[in-house]
């Protein structure tokens, strides 16, 4: 009888100790990244459409621009990229000895300046920086190639510098955080063609200038801005080792590291981004600063891709056709929790609009950049209104930027153990935010231990139920979820969940 009565108590605890071990846990006291400055997206003030004097000319009219800011009132973005050029904007040409003429007064500059006042008054991060040294690249004026000897031309150098001191100190827009110095300074695209020391006698004299205007406590540099999965076989050091030998050599300068992937389906589906950029946060996290992705996407190289590029005729080949796609907002979504999971405060999408870029920034119209979360201008160019309306991913994006807010810490959440399903936890004083995703085909139920009291709201994003309001903004599709220590939920095949405290 006794040994009946101890086989029956082992059983009962083995059992317990089974339930609890299906029991996903969140730790809200292992921090895996506190003041996270939130995800976001990159914006550029379209250059071939801003103004009379763009290629195509003013097709930005207002009410395009407030199209635009409509739709990130929702998304509600902690983090912008503005990716822009001197030449775009403020440098207007050479006096007779050669010197640039800069102007902060033209109708480009005002262009930047609406994207900037909205980040102002949204408390958005505003992460600012240059394609590379003016005509080195995109050399939209002939006869200019040689005004510059290269990224450490103090000609340069100090134009950049006046810029800052202008959108900083004489019209206040102090969201302007960072500024990186030439993008992808490793690839064979970019105007050093990945020479590092090239890079860094260009980063340590931009160093200089902001200390001598007294700009440095206001505005860090950010880099490398590597493509870090891109080895050039130009330089000496590989991608991830771009942000390597930047800790090494340069983090007396740098206040923020940044770097770019457009990475494969196959790596995040397996979860090995998380693991592969886990390994290059640590560079950042050994100097104790944050790291951010300035850009975030997915390979355009594949073949069925490539394909559906030639089919359309305003695409060019540098574009991501998968942004049409139901999956592309799962697969997003995954590699954003990802980041998160590793330590990154932060990313922003590549891109938000197709409008914005053109193959080598030329402006024809038949190589739009096809990136976005819609194209403002699927009327004018491509004569196709509902180019114009959000597409899928726009919903967990968005979702995404929105519910976890800037100053949130990013806590460990326990693995799933389950292929493809993926979570990751924000904490905002006592409000909380879990992102779920399941990139694989199977159903799912899991039951999550919720360090929480209060109600939660519920938004699903699975292919053919995305619940929208008039807007076609996402909505929840339940919003008083009780939680009673822990909540059992099924997670389709292919979907994003999001579960919030948080109340906008």
């Amino acid at each position: 009888m006794q040994n009946r009565i101890f086989l029956i108590l082992i059983s009962i605890l083995f059992f317990s100790c089974q339930q609890d071990k299906n029991v996903i846990r969140i730790h809200p006291d292992q921090v895996i990244s506190t003041d996270f400055i939130g995800n976001g997206v990159q914006w550029s003030a379209y250059p071939h459409a801003d103004t009379e004097n763009a290629e195509w000319g003013k097709l930005m009219t207002d009410a395009k621009w407030d199209m635009n800011f409509h739709r990130l009132d929702y998304m509600q973005a902690k983090l912008f990229r503005v990716f822009d050029q001197a030449n775009w904007r403020y440098l207007v040409g050479f006096d007779k000895e050669g010197e640039p003429i800069l102007d902060f007064s033209t109708p480009e500059v005002k262009a930047v300046e609406k994207i900037l006042k909205y980040a102002q008054e949204n408390n958005i991060t505003v992460l600012l920086g240059e394609v590379g040294t003016p005509y080195k690249v995109h050399d939209l004026n002939e006869g200019h190639s040689d005004k510059f000897s290269g990224a450490d031309d103090p000609k340069w150098i100090n134009g950049i510098v006046a810029y800052l001191d202008y959108l900083i100190n004489t019209r206040g827009y102090t969201c302007i955080k960072h500024f990186n110095f030439i993008n992808e300074p490793n690839g064979d695209w970019s105007s050093v063609n990945g020479d590092f020391k090239k890079w860094r006698a260009g980063v340590e004299l931009l160093a200089e200038g902001l200390k001598a205007k007294g700009l440095d406590s206001l505005v860090s540099i950010a880099g490398p801005d590597a493509v870090t999965r891109y080895d050039n076989p130009n330089s000496t050091y590989t991608g991830s080792g771009w942000v390597e030998e930047t800790a090494k050599q340069l983090d007396d300068i740098v206040g923020i590291y940044e770097v770019h992937d457009y990475t494969e389906y196959d790596l995040v589906r397996s979860g090995g981004f998380e693991e592969y950029h886990g390994a290059i946060a640590k560079f950042a996290k050994q100097m104790n600063k944050q790291i951010i992705f300035g850009e975030l996407g997915f390979s355009r190289n594949g073949q069925e891709n490539q394909d559906k590029t030639n089919e359309d005729p305003f695409a060019c080949e540098d574009s991501q056709m998968d942004v049409y796609k139901f999956s592309y907002g799962v697969d997003m979504a995954d590699a954003v929790i990802q980041s998160m999971n590793a330590g990154y405060s932060g990313a922003a999408a590549w891109a938000l609009d197709d409008a914005m870029h053109t193959c080598g920034d030329l402006g024809n119209k038949n190589e739009l950049k096809r990136w976005g979360m819609w194209n403002s201008l699927g009327t004018e160019i491509c004569n196709d209104p509902a180019d114009e309306n959000m597409r899928p991913w726009f919903y967990s994006w968005s979702l995404i930027c929105r519910y976890f807010p800037t100053g949130s810490s990013i806590v460990k959440t326990d693995s799933t153990s389950i292929e493809g399903l993926r979570l990751t936890t924000g904490i905002y004083g006592d409000e909380i935010t879990v992102a779920i995703v399941n990139n694989s085909a199977v159903d799912n139920t899991i039951t999550i231990a919720m360090p929480t009291s209060k109600s939660l709201k519920k938004f699903l994003y699975v292919d053919g139920e995305r619940a929208v309001d008039a807007n076609g903004f996402p909505i929840a599709v339940e919003n008083d979820i009780k939680v009673n220590d822990v909540l059992e939920l099924n997670v389709p095949a292919n979907s994003f969940i999001l579960l919030t405290t948080l109340e906008y």
